[in-house]
C-alpha cells in the first residue's frame, strides 16, 4: 500500500489526466458523430437564417448542442462567411446562439450521471451484440460518447479530492479568490490551452462540488473561459479571407464585452444562481454559465450591426 503523500498526489494527478482524456474523447465522438450526419444539412440551414436574427440564434443553439462545441459551429459559420454563402450580418446571431448552445454540456455535468456509466456501457454492449445493422451505429456512438463524458467526470471527481489538502494548491485558490482579474486571466489561459471551454467549466463544477473552490471564486474563472474559447476560432480564421477574420473578431468582441459587463455584476450573478440551486454548487456554475451567455446575447443582439461595423474598422483591406 502506498502511504507516501507525494505518490498519492501523483496518482491523483494521473487520474485527472485520464479523466480529462476520456471526457475529451467522449465530446469529440459526439461532435464527429453529429457532424458527419448533419454537416451538409446544417450548412444549408445556416444559409437560410440571414434575414432573421432570432432564428439565427436558435440555429446556433441547436447546432452547438448537437456538435458539442461552440468552436465547431463558429468555425463552420466563418467558413460560410469566407465562401460568401452567408453575410457577416447573418453570421453574428448564429455565433451568439453558439455561445448559448455550449452551456448544454455544463447542464449535463450538473446532473452527476457518473455512477450510471456502467449501465450505459452494458447497454452499448447489448446493442452491439443484438443489433448489427449499420443504422444502429449512430445511436451506439451517441451512447458511447455520453458514457465517456460521464466516466471522465467520475474519474476527475474521484481523483481531484486529494488536492484539497495540498498547501500550495489551497494557497493558490486563496490568492485567486482575492483577485477577480487574475481569475479571469487564469480561466482564459486554461481554456485556450485545453481547447475546450466545456471541459474547463466541468472541472470548475467538480472542484466546487468537492468544496475545493467556492462558487463565488469560480465565477470569474468561468468568465475568463468564455474569452479563452475564442482561441479556436481565431486560429481557424487564419486561413480565411478578410470577411472570415472579421467574423472571428466579432466572436471575440462579443465575449469580451459580455465579460466586462458581468465583471461588475458578479455578486448579482452569484446571488441569483445561489437562489435557484442553493445546495448544488455544480448546478450553480452551470446556471451562471447559461445566464451569462443568454444575457449577453439578449443585450448585444440588437447591436449586431454595430459589432459588424467595429470588426470592419479594425480589419480592413
Amino acid at each position: 500500500m502506498i502511504n507516501n503523500p507525494l505518490s498519492n498526489y501523483f496518482i491523483s494527478f494521473f487520474g485527472i489526466v485520464i479523466g480529462l482524456t476520456v471526457f475529451l474523447i467522449g465530446t469529440k465522438l459526439l461532435s464527429t458523430t453529429f457532424r458527419t450526419s448533419v454537416s451538409f444539412r446544417l450548412k444549408a440551414l445556416l444559409q437560410k437564417t440571414t434575414s432573421n436574427k432570432l432564428l439565427g440564434v436558435l440555429i446556433g443553439i441547436v447546432a452547438t448542442g448537437l456538435l458539442q462545441s461552440s468552436s465547431a459551429t463558429t468555425i463552420i459559420v466563418i467558413s460560410l462567411v469566407h465562401s460568401g454563402l452567408i453575410t457577416l450580418y447573418g453570421a453574428v446571431p448564429i455565433i451568439m446562439g453558439a455561445n448559448i448552445g455550449t452551456t448544454i454540456t455544463a447542464q449535463l455535468v450538473a446532473f452527476n450521471f457518473g455512477e450510471s456509466s456502467p449501465y450505459l456501457i452494458a447497454l452499448i454492449i447489448f446493442f452491439l451484440f443484438i443489433f448489427k445493422a449499420k443504422n444502429n451505429k449512430f445511436a451506439i456512438n451517441i451512447l458511447l460518447g455520453l458514457t465517456l463524458i460521464f466516466l471522465g467526470i467520475e474519474f476527475i471527481s474521484i481523483s481531484i479530492s486529494s488536492f484539497k489538502t495540498v498547501q500550495f494548491f489551497t494557497r493558490l485558490i486563496v490568492n485567486i479568490e482575492d483577485n477577480r482579474i487574475i481569475s479571469i486571466f487564469l480561466g482564459c489561459i486554461i481554456t485556450a490551452t485545453i481547447q475546450s471551454s466545456s471541459t474547463g467549466i466541468a472541472i470548475l463544477q467538480i472542484m466546487a462540488s468537492k468544496g475545493i473552490i467556492s462558487v463565488s471564486s469560480a465565477l470569474p474563472i468561468m468568465l475568463g473561459q468564455n474569452i479563452g474559447t475564442c482561441a479556436n476560432t481565431l486560429v481557424g480564421s487564419i486561413a480565411t479571407n478578410k470577411v472570415g477574420k472579421q467574423a472571428a473578431l466579432i466572436h471575440i468582441i462579443f465575449n469580451v464585452i459580455g465579460v466586462i459587463v458581468f465583471f461588475f455584476a458578479l455578486d448579482w450573478l452569484y446571488n441569483i444562481v445561489k437562489l435557484i440551486s442553493p445546495n448544488n454548487p455544480g448546478r450553480q456554475i452551470a446556471n451562471a454559465h447559461t445566464l451569462f451567455n443568454i444575457t449577453s446575447t439578449f443585450l448585444l443582439l440588437p447591436f449586431s450591426s454595430v459589432l459588424v461595423t467595429i470588426s470592419k474598422k479594425i480589419i480592413r483591406d
